[in-house]
């Protein structure tokens, strides 16, 4: 018995004791009633995926952002002294 209150203290002591957020209802939860049958391990990797898709959206802009500051050097270079 004492093993059993050991291990419910030390879970405890191990977890915040903040209340958990809800997440928004995907469409299908919303059409099923409202609710929620995503788990809590498929919810993390929804979260990581969405994390994944922001870092790469942002290195596909700064990319976008580097070409166009490139081409438009190229640009002023080519037509720079001719006056064109």
């Amino acid at each position: 018995m004492s093993t059993f209150l050991t291990r419910i203290s030390k879970k405890h002591l191990n977890e915040p004791n903040q209340p958990r957020k809800p997440r928004a209802l995907t469409y299908t939860e919303m059409m099923n009633g409202g609710e929620q049958q995503m788990d809590d391990v498929t919810h993390q990797q929804e979260l990581n995926l969405q994390r994944r898709k922001d870092v790469l959206e942002r290195s596909v802009e700064h990319l976008e952002q580097s070409f166009k500051i490139e081409t438009d050097q190229e640009v002023d270079h080519i037509g720079g002294d001719t006056g064109i």
